[in-house]
Formats: structure tokens, sequence, C-alpha cells
């Protein structure tokens, strides 16, 4: 402070606002300290030549109207190098022990000090004056995509205020891809947090939604599943978490872990939103959900939930959105989410590929490693880690292989090598299936969410195989539905002997030429741009619903 106000015999120090108590000691005998009068800031900077500014390092100075109001006096402004970019020549920038040998300079040459008492004026003449209004704000309309008001088209005029007031009006919005532009507002970071479900229908469903979100969004993963490799080479920066399970730990002290985990990705990574896809947010999650109500938080919960799983009706509370994806068979959705509806935003069904987003049959086909020619069936019953399917796999494949179907025999893409491969057939990981289906005739699958979607959505015949483990969703009751939509085939796993009529049915020229009638009636719109533009209305928005305090952040 002594350097940047040097104790000099031809220098005074004039402060307007008093000192703190603590710094009278420190100040030095050449200071001439009065009281703030706001009435009095026009004479005050008329009685200095020098105005003299350096801000603590841990302070950032939004602007600096201090400063713009002695530039316009005509001071000769001393300041930090920081402000270059905004001041730019109308100010001289140094270092604060480099403060004595400015002053002393300019005051040995009266022209410099003219000079640049004049470039002080001047550049705020140019950057800030009222005469500029009509033009930053036209920049602005035009930045944010809103039609300016008439009364901004004549650049450089006075601003007629009743004018302005009365043509505003509603704002008209140019989009561009179905939203609006947001340049001047930085872009928002969003935390997508997956958990480790049996398949890889939690990591699909997000990556889904953070792929179509628009660029003032940026997504990172952090996730459970050992699907991570999978995220990453999407391009996603993920970070990877082991499950309690995985690594052998007690649910508690893993929940304790896990906290401490997401806290620190919240803060490390700036994160202005938490997007949560599972069935039921757990105890870790929602300590920092408590900690940090500053945040956005998303929950993403499907339907289809079996009458014996239970909900804390209260739960949904707690987060700022809950999104529920669409699903086809909701007319049988009887479990608790569909009595917990209010004010949860339904979105069409989420997928992660588009109808046009699929190879072309020839190149799928190649991929696949199949004649683009012949029938191609994909049998693909889920990760088999909680149900078991070993008798009625070999009886689906044995059936398709009689009818010289060619059979792509999907695996897990993050399992080994099946140990019991079936000759006649291609093991493969694929993911995502939607990709290849250009190149599939007929589907064997589980019901699970994507699945499901996937094959009723994209136009493909398939057998439902339902996972019925207790801890799994209502899968029987998708199959079912499909079934007496005409849109598929359930094929339970206790009904091993009728895996070959399902099989002789699915590719019967009678059930497919009614399969594709039905089919051609469905209209699709893929939900995860809705849910994508839902999360960025509310990571754009501004929070009106809660008091300042509860919305900042407590660590």
């Amino acid at each position: 402070m002594r350097a940047a106000y040097p104790d000099l015999g031809n220098v005074q120090v004039k402060v307007m606002g008093g000192v703190p108590d603590q710094i009278v000691p420190l100040i030095g005998a050449n200071w001439n300290i009065s009281p703030y009068s706001n009435s009095g800031v026009p004479q005050f900077l008329n009685r200095l030549d020098f105005y003299v500014f350096f801000h603590s390092r841990q302070w950032v100075e939004a602007f600096g109207i201090g400063i713009a109001e002695a530039m316009a006096s005509g001071l000769v402004t001393i300041l930090d190098p920081s402000f270059r970019d905004l001041f730019e020549d109308g100010a001289v920038y140094c270092r604060p022990e480099e403060t004595t040998n400015v002053l002393e300079r300019f005051l040995a040459s009266p022209e410099a000090f003219n000079a640049q008492s004049a470039a002080a004026r001047t550049l705020v003449e140019k950057k800030f004056s009222t005469s500029r209004y009509p033009e930053r704000m036209r920049a602005l309309y035009d930045e944010l995509g809103l039609s300016s008001p008439p009364a901004l088209a004549t650049v450089g005029k006075a601003v007629d205020a009743d004018a302005f007031s009365a043509s505003s009006g509603r704002a008209t919005v140019r989009s561009g891809p179905g939203r609006p532009q947001r340049s001047l507002m930085g872009r928002r970071r969003v935390l997508f947090v997956a958990t480790n479900g049996i398949g890889l229908g939690h990591i699909t469903r997000l990556m889904a939604i953070a792929e179509r979100m628009s660029p003032d969004m940026e997504p990172v993963f952090l996730t459970m599943s050992a699907g991570s490799s999978i995220i990453e080479a999407r391009g996603h920066p993920v970070d990877y978490i082991p499950s309690a399970p995985k690594i052998g730990v007690t649910d508690d002290s893993w929940n304790e872990v896990f906290a401490q985990e997401l806290l620190a990705a919240v803060e490390a990574f700036a994160i202005n939103s938490v997007v949560f896809d599972s069935n039921h947010p757990f105890p870790g999650l929602l300590k920092v959900l408590a900690a940090r109500p500053d945040l956005n938080w998303v929950w993403i919960r499907r339907g289809m939930w079996a009458s014996r799983h239970g909900l804390d009706p209260s739960m949904q509370h707690r987060f700022d959105m809950v999104i529920e994806p669409g699903e086809f068979a909701a007319d049988e959705d009887h479990g608790i989410t569909a009595q917990l509806r209010a004010g949860v935003i339904g979105v069409s069904p989420i997928l992660l590929v588009d109808n046009d987003g699929r190879l072309s049959r020839a190149e799928a086909a190649s991929a696949l490693g199949v004649d683009p020619a012949g029938l191609v069936a994909v049998v693909q019953l889920g990760s088999e880690r909680n149900f078991d399917v070993s008798r009625l796999r070999p009886a689906i494949i044995d059936g398709l292989l009689k009818h010289g179907v060619q059979i792509i025999d999907a695996v897990n893409p993050l399992a080994p090598k099946r140990e019991d491969h079936i000759g006649g057939t291609v093991q493969k990981a694929i993911y995502p299936i939607a990709r290849y289906f250009n190149a599939v005739d007929l589907m064997i699958t589980n019901a699970g969410y994507n699945s499901f979607h996937e094959s009723i959505y994209g136009g493909i015949p398939a057998i439902f195989v339902p996972n019925e483990a207790p801890e799994m969703d209502e899968q029987a009751i998708r199959a079912a539905y499909a079934q007496s939509s005409g849109l598929g085939l359930c094929l339970r796993a206790v009904d091993v002997e009728r895996a070959h009529e399902a099989i002789e049915l699915a590719l019967s020229e009678d059930f497919l030429t009614q399969y594709r009638m039905r089919a051609a009636r469905i209209v699709f719109a893929n939900g995860a741009r809705e849910a994508a533009l839902a999360i960025e209305e509310l990571a754009f928005s501004v929070r009106t619903d809660r008091a300042l305090g509860g919305s900042i952040a407590r660590v």
C-alpha cells in the first residue's frame, strides 16, 4: 500500500470514504482522509491530478466504475495491468512498486501529463458515453438473437425512452436448430451421473441426452458402470467410481466416499447442473444435493416399476426437475411412479440412435460380417448377470438355424467372449446395435427400456424375452403389450418349448405383413432432444423459487 501511495514530500494522498481502523497505523504522513459524500464526488475528483487503483488478487473487479469516473474527469489514471484490455491507452499500467517512477515521470513533463489526461477523456467518450448506448444495445440484441426495437435502428442518435419502452413488447427469438442463441451467456457445464445397472441402459440414456445438447452446454460424466470405456470412446470426459459390490465394501462406507468424490467433481469442473439416471437416488448423492442447493439437480426416472418396488413420494421433490422418458407400454404402467407424475416432465422415448443415424444395409452387413442378401437375426438377451436364459438361448439359435437365418450372437461389449459359443453363429460385441438395424431382419432381445424401444421405434420385428429378476422393471408387461399390439412377440425364459414356434411365427409372411402395417403408423420423436432442451433451459434460468440464502453453496 505504501508503494502504491508513496510518502513523498511533493505528493498528497486524498481518500474519500475513510479507511479501516486496522490500517490507520500503516498510512503515510501525507494522507488526507474525508468521509464519503455522494454529492461531493465531482468536487473531490476535480481536486486530484492522479487516480491510483490496485485491487487485491483475491478480489475480482467487475468493471471499475470509479476508474471510469476518474478518467472522465481527465485524471491521469494508474492501474494494474489486468485492466489494459478494458481501458486501453486511456490509462497508465504498472505494478504498485513502480508507482513512484510513473508519478515522477508525469510531474516532470506537463506535456505528457496533458496528453495522458486527454487520452483518458477520449477513451471514456469512445467506449462508455451515453451516445454509445444505442449501438451497444443493438449489438446485445443481435448476440442474443432478438429483433431490435425500432428505437435502436438508427445508430448514434439519442434514444427516446418512451419510444423504446413502447416499441419493445415481446422480443422475437431467432432460433437455430430449435433453440435460442445464447452466446453471451457463457457455457454451462453439466455432470451426468449414471449408476451401475444390470446392462448399459443408464449410460445410454444419458449419452443420448448429452449428445443432443447445444454448444452452450458442456457434458461431463461420472459413472459407477464399467461401461465408462464406452462413454470415453464416444468422446465424453468420464470418471469411473467402482460400485460397493465391485470393491467389497459396505453401502454406508461407499456412500460416504462417493459423496466426497461427487462433491470434488462438482467443484473441480465448476458444475452448473447434475443429471442423475437411476431408479433410486442413493444417500451419497442426496447428501451432496443437500449441501449444494445452488446447483440444478435433475432426476431421469423411467417408469414401469414393479408394484413390489417402493419409493418415498417426497423423494422427487428434492430435485429441481424430474424427467420421465416415454414408455410405449405406458397404458399398462401401474407402478408407484404412475401415481407420482404431478410436476414430472414427460418426454418421448429416449434413444441414442435416430433412425437417420443408421448405416446402410451394405455397410452394416459388412461391419457385422454377414451377407446383406440373406436374412439376419440378432440374439441379444442381455448381460445374463441376474437372470438365467441358458436353456432358452440354444433353443432360439437352433430354431433360427433351421430356417437358414444368419445369426449374430450379440455379447455385452464389456464381457469376454462366450465359452458356450454355438456353431453357425457370429459372436460379436455390438454397441449401439441400433446403428446396424438396416442389416437386421429380426431381433431376439430382452425387454429392457432401451432394447425394447429401439426395436419398437426402429421398425424391427422382435421376439422379446423379458428379464424377470425381482429387482427389474416390468419387462414381462412390455413384452406382452408389444405382442397384443402386433408389434412383437413375447417369449418367456420358462417357455423353452415355444422357442421354435415363436421363431416360425416371427418369420412368417402373415406376421411380417401385419407388423409392417402397424409399424408404419408409429410416429417417433426422440425424447433425448426434449430432455436436453429442458435441462438446458433449467441451466440458464434464474431461480426465483427460493430465497437467495437457500441458493448459496454450503460446502
